[in-house]
Parts: structure tokens; sequence; C-alpha cells
């Protein structure tokens, strides 16, 4: 960033009043340098944003690779992950990945009817129909 864009030496020395029009000048000046600089960084941020999202997108894919009975519990899975997250602070989205997994297949697991349960309870449903 070359701040000589925006006042030099020389200018600034030989300012002993400031007029308006000097001084809309000098901001425009250092606006446009500011405007030049960021679109500068642009392609670097938009880069690395391109790099952080391919990125998700793959250790999203694996995991439901590696996690196929979570597939159908997307929302429940994302909800882990937030909570996950925010209770481990600084750890590798990996780690996260594999701690939610693990919660999001305990939680599913406690919510799930056993088969030998709904075996039965099938049956008591037949009983009840022949009774109709």
């Amino acid at each position: 960033m070359d701040i000589n864009g925006v006042i030099t030496k020389e200018e600034y020395n030989n300012v002993t009043s400031l007029t308006y029009e000097q001084f809309s000048d000098y901001l425009m000046r250092l606006v446009k340098l500011c405007v030049e600089e960021s679109l500068k960084a642009l392609p670097a941020v938009v880069g690395h944003i391109s790099k952080e999202t391919e990125y998700l997108n793959r250790l999203s894919n694996e995991f439901y690779i590696n996690n196929k009975e979570l597939r159908g519990h997307k929302k429940l899975v994302a909800s882990v992950i937030e909570t996950v997250e925010a209770e481990n602070p600084g750890v590798t989205y990996e780690e996260v990945l594999h701690k939610a997994a693990i919660k999001a297949k305990q939680i599913i697991a406690s919510k799930s009817i056993p088969q030998e349960t709904k075996e039965i309870t099938m049956r008591r449903f037949e009983d009840k129909l022949k009774d109709i």
C-alpha cells in the first residue's frame, strides 16, 4: 500500500491550511487506494473460499460414505455437528465429524424401537384386526 498516492511528503509539508477541496481530494485518493488494495486481495480470498468449499464437500461425501446409516438423518446430523463444534472449540473438522457420527448413531439407536418389539406390535395389531 503506497500512502504517497494519497499525499506526498511535499504536499503534506506545504499544507498550512487545508481547503475543503484539498481535503476532499485527499479523501478520494485514500478511497481509491483502499478500493485498489481490496481488489488486489480479492482473487486470493476467492481462491481460499473455493478451496475451503471443495474441502468441506469432500469431507461431507466421505462422511456419508463411511456412515451410510446416517444418510436418512441429515437434519439430525447437522444439529449434532453444530453441538459437537460448540462443545469442542479448536478441534479439527475431521474430529468433529467423527464425534458427531458416534453421537448421532447413539441418538438414533435410543429413538429406535427394537425389531422384536416391532414384530410383537404388528402381531397384536393383526390380531385386533381379526377381531373386527
